[in-house]
């Protein structure tokens, strides 16, 4: 299982790119992601007026189904 901290820009606008940041948080310890979901968090709050900071739990290579653990919504 590999694990995914991921931070998508939400619009309704179809004309223009939304932003996608995704970390690859498998091998980190604990006290890491917490930083980096405290990190990633400051930076939607600063940029994007909707958001969702996301922990993507991929089982794809297990042929399995992946799990979303959200952080916030916004």
């Amino acid at each position: 299982m590999r694990r995914y901290l991921e931070l998508f820009e939400i619009s309704e606008s179809i004309i223009e790119e939304l932003d996608f940041i995704r970390i690859d948080i498998t091998e980190w310890s604990s006290e890491d992601v917490e930083e980096a979901i405290k990190l990633l968090l400051e930076h939607a709050k600063a940029s994007y007026i909707h958001y969702t900071v996301q922990i993507h739990e991929c089982r794809h290579e297990e042929e399995e189904q992946c799990s979303i653990i959200f952080v916030e919504v916004r």
